[in-house]
């Protein structure tokens, strides 16, 4: 994918089908298609500059706030805070915050934990050290606590609770969707119709589908 799309205006001149061709196999689609919007915008509106401002970064498509952070921290040295799956998990036991750190709610108190406990310099090592924390010390399972540097004040460590900690998602149905295709067959050729961007296989091309319904 690199190698076909080496720079943003290469990524930005090509059509989406191209992008998606090219990224078969990488996971999901959709980090595709916010790619290829997010350079063709770079080169509508910073003359093919990647943008060096935060509040920049985050109008670009599939940047969030914490992927905007880690970018302005590690590419600008930019003192902002980040909040990835393994530093909720991380600040979640070091602050022992009790709840899904997937909800609104928990997730605004570990983004205040994230704040205040910014370093002050070298913000790109912190916010490396930081992840590097959360993927190969607190881990989800089995987390190597004796090795740990912030095991002198991790309230979850020193009041038993680094094993219910983080707060378990809520689980929920899985819904199940029931669907029809037409299989249309011309010799070698099958009829196919690009989907929708958005939703399940949004761009893809499929066999038309003519029945769906959700239950459960």
């Amino acid at each position: 994918f690199i190698a076909s799309f080496p720079t943003i205006a290469a990524l930005a001149a090509v059509s989406e089908d191209a992008v998606l061709a090219h990224w078969s196999g990488l996971g999901y689609y959709s980090r595709a298609r916010n790619l290829h919007r997010a350079a063709q915008l770079i080169m509508q509106r910073h003359e093919g500059k990647f943008p060096q401002h935060f509040e920049d970064i985050l109008a670009l498509p599939g940047i969030g706030r914490s992927t905007a952070a880690a970018i302005s921290a590690f590419a600008f040295h930019e003192r902002r805070a980040i909040l990835d799956g393994n530093v909720k998990r991380l600040l979640a036991r070091h602050r022992a915050v009790e709840g899904y750190t997937g909800e609104k709610k928990i997730e605004d108190q570990l983004w205040q934990h994230a704040e205040a406990l910014l370093s002050q310099r070298d913000i790109a090592p912190y916010t490396q050290g930081l992840m590097d924390l959360g993927t190969l010390i607190c881990t989800r399972s089995k987390p190597q606590c004796p090795a740990c540097p912030l095991q002198a004040d991790c309230m979850a460590y020193h009041n038993g609770l680094v094993a219910r900690l983080p707060t378990p998602r809520p689980r929920k149905a899985l819904p199940e969707k029931h669907s029809t295709f037409l299989l249309l067959l011309n010799g070698p050729d099958i009829l196919l119709e690009k989907r929708p961007a958005n939703g399940i296989w949004g761009g893809l091309w499929c066999p038309p589908q003519i029945d769906s319904q959700f239950s459960g």
